[in-house]
Formats: structure tokens, C-alpha cells, sequence
């Protein structure tokens, strides 16, 4: 009998969970010879479009705990009883000659298929002083800093306090929409808090690249909100206590969050595979990676997916966005392709992106949908924000566990929600 053949994904996220969980099933009903191991830094897998809300949630509301129940998913219930191996640890090396992983605790794993799936982390694009002194938004704990900053703030006493977003793109047009929104309700608790949610976006609107309907719509929704918008400005430094533009402007804060940017996890830049011109792994069609050089032997089949590499989109030939829908999309040309590879086959599924479909939240209960041509904005929009949800919960757990934890996450952000 063939010996069996082992796959490793990196990475939990949308697309690492989607492909773990969707191979596992086509292993166990196909009787394959193959097993999977998942690995990832955290135990609990995290449900980002909510990191907004989480960060803006009032103490009074939801503790840290009721928070991270409706956010982050154990890992290990999710994936009971699929067979699947989890190894919460973090990748330090890959050898993709000699077909090793070298984890930081001490592990040695082989691979026959490798799925990278590592994600992003912030970009700070080298200027100065802002990895030092803002916030991010790419993970729970920095959604809860966030949101203990601006508590301990309004606690403090302290009449007026001023908050910077680098970055206009969907993330920081969410957040400062969310944040301007709960300090209206700071200051009603704490009766002297005078607030100010300044965006700071280099490009010459918030939401560049969106089509110009969405932006306009979120462009009067952040207006109306009372966020102040700058644009066509950018940060060229940081301190503890400013940002100064390239105009040369000076802004002072009271707490700096960054949204500007992402590039492709760090550990996928010293890999010996094919990168484009940004410093991401390209991939061709059927989502595979392909050596620096075409006499480099690479050890197995190596695929990518998500954030973590670059898919040029043929028809517009630009890199298509790295977005949650795009992720689960990849994962799924790969499963089928691996499982096509363990059934003898040699035809692969090519991926082929779409107009994805997109809700951007902007201040309590309203948001903007876009499906294919149909744009929906306001309360409505907000309700499909929650169906959504219920819809991807739905897909990685039990009906009832999946109800509970979205019931109980409506219940929390609603209380920490006005209407639009």
C-alpha cells in the first residue's frame, strides 16, 4: 500500500480553516490515503469583519471573555471529530527543498502538499516612528488594546481627546465610523468627553479603488457621523505625541490606530518561490507556487491562498483584492485539486475571480452592501452584515452552537450600537 501522504496547512484563517475542514471530508468519504495537519500561532480562530465592533465595545457591555466568545472559535471544536491533527505553534522555518517545517516549540514536521495560508500583517512602509507608537486592527488582542485605550481615556477624566485612523481603505473607515459613534456615548456617561475621530488617507478619496456610488454613500455616512476626513495627505513620521504629513502639517493625538496597509506574512518573503514585485508569492491559476528559478526542485506540491500571495487577476491584470470571499474561494480550487492529485488524476481546476460581494459597516446599524450591480445602503445593508455572519458561523459549526454565539454577539453589539 502507498504510504500515506501528508498535508500541511499554515494557517487558520478563512482560507486555511475552509481548506482543512472541506479536505477532511473529501479524505473520509473518498477513503483516501492521506492525512492533514493544521497548524497555527493561536488556538482560536478569528472572525475579523467583527474586530471593528469588538474594539468599540463599552466595558459596561461585554468583558474581555463575552467579547472573545463571539469573536475567536476554539480551534479543537471546530475541527472535532474531522480527523484533522491542530498544532498550535508557530511556523520558524520551512525547508521547501527538503519538504520540513521547523516550529518554533521544537516540532519537525514533513509534507507532501503544502497550503500556505499565513495571512498578512500590518505594513508600515518604513515611516518612522508609526510601528513604534500606533495601534493595529489585524488581531483580537489589538482590537481589545484599542478599545482599553480609549476607556482608560475617557476614564482619566481628561476633557478632550483626539483620535487618528491611518488609512481610509474599508477597515479604517469602519472603525473610525464605530469609534466616533461610541464616544458620543462616552460623553454621555462620562459627561465631559469632547472627542475628535480624525481619517488620514493618502490618496485623493476614502475607499480608493471602490466604485464611486460607495464611496459618495460612505463619504456623506462618515460626514454625518461627525468624523473628520483628510485626504491626499500622507504620514511621513511619528512620535508619542503627533503624526507630521508630507505637507508638513502637524497633528496631535491622543491614540494613533493604523489601517494604511498589509503586506504578505514575514515568513513568506524568505521562501525560495516565485515573488511579485510588491514581495508576495505569485501563483498561477490552479493556485500553485512555483520556484525562484526553473531548476530549483521544490520538495511536494506547494499551494497558496489569501493574503498570503498574489493572484493577478487575467482579465484586468491587476492582484486581485485580499478579501475573506476571494480566500474561501482559493481553498476551495485546492482542495480539489489536491484530491484530484490522491485519486491518480492530472487535471486541476483553475481559479477564476468575480465581482466578490462586500458590506462596509460605517457607524452603528448601517452599513453598504454591494451585490453584483445592486448597491443597498443604510439599515437594510446592516441586516445583511448579520446574515452574512450567521451564514459563515452556519459553515464551520453546529446549527445551535452557531445560533447561540451569533445571538449572543447581536445582543452585545446592538447594545453598543444607535440606529444610522
Amino acid at each position: 500500500m502507498p504510504e500515506k501522504q501528508h498535508i500541511v496547512i499554515l494557517g487558520a484563517g478563512f482560507g486555511g480553516l475552509r481548506a482543512a475542514l472541506s479536505l477532511s471530508k473529501k479524505i473520509r468519504k473518498g477513503k483516501l490515503n492521506a492525512e492533514i495537519s493544521l497548524i497555527d500561532r493561536n488556538a482560536y480562530h478569528t472572525y475579523t469583519p467583527t474586530l471593528y465592533e469588538a474594539a468599540t465595545t463599552s466595558k459596561e457591555t461585554a468583558n474581555y471573555l463575552q467579547i472573545k466568545e463571539i469573536v475567536t472559535f476554539p480551534i479543537e471544536e471546530i475541527i472535532k471529530k474531522t480527523g484533522i491533527n491542530f498544532i498550535e505553534d508557530e511556523v520558524e522555518k520551512l525547508d521547501l527543498v527538503g519538504g520540513d517545517i521547523h516550529c518554533a516549540g521544537g516540532r519537525k514536521l514533513n509534507f507532501d502538499y503544502l497550503v500556505l495560508a499565513l495571512g498578512s500583517e500590518p505594513h508600515h512602509f518604513g515611516i518612522q516612528g508609526l510601528r513604534e507608537h500606533a495601534l493595529n486592527l489585524k488581531t483580537f488582542l489589538d482590537a481589545i488594546k484599542i478599545r482599553d485605550r480609549i476607556w482608560e481615556l475617557a476614564e482619566s477624566g481628561q476633557q478632550t481627546f483626539r483620535i487618528i485612523v491611518g488609512g481610509g481603505g474599508s477597515t479604517g473607515v469602519e472603525l473610525a465610523g464605530e469609534i466616533q459613534g461610541w464616544l458620543c456615548e462616552l460623553k454621555e456617561e462620562f459627561h465631559e468627553c469632547a472627542t475628535k475621530v480624525t481619517i488620514v488617507e493618502a490618496a485623493p478619496t476614502i475607499l480608493a479603488g471602490f466604485p464611486e456610488k460607495i464611496v459618495e454613500a460612505a463619504r456623506k455616512r462618515i460626514g454625518d457621523l461627525g468624523v473628520e476626513v483628510l485626504v491626499s495627505e500622507a504620514i511621513a513620521k511619528a512620535d508619542a505625541e503627533k503624526i507630521t504629513l508630507q505637507s508638513g502639517r502637524e497633528m496631535r493625538y491622543d491614540i494613533l490606530v493604523w489601517t494604511g496597509g498589509v503586506k504578505a506574512s514575514s515568513l513568506m518573503g524568505s521562501l525560495p518561490l516565485k515573488m511579485e514585485k510588491r514581495g508576495r508569492v505569485e501563483v498561477v491559476s490552479a493556485m500553485e507556487c512555483l520556484p525562484q528559478s526553473p531548476d530549483l526542485k521544490l520538495y511536494g506540491k506547494i499551494y497558496g491562498i489569501g493574503d498570503a500571495v498574489c493572484f493577478y487577476d487575467p482579465a484586468s491584470g491587476k492582484p486581485i483584492p485580499g478579501v475573506a470571499r476571494a480566500a474561501i474561494s482559493q481553498a476551495d480550487i485546492v482542495v480539489n485539486n489536491i484530491v484530484n492529485d490522491l485519486k491518480g488524476g492530472k487535471k486541476h481546476r483553475q481559479y477564476k475571480p468575480f465581482a466578490y460581494p462586500y458590506i462596509i459597516p460605517i457607524g452603528g446599524k448601517w452599513a453598504i452592501a454591494k451585490i453584483g450591480p445592486l448597491i443597498i445602503s443604510g439599515f437594510l445593508g446592516w441586516i445583511l452584515k448579520g446574515l452574512v455572519e450567521i451564514n459563515y458561523l452556519l459553515s464551520i459549526m453546529p446549527l445551535g452552537k452557531a445560533l447561540r454565539i451569533w445571538l449572543k454577539g447581536l445582543r452585545i453589539f446592538i447594545q453598543n450600537d444607535r440606529l444610522g
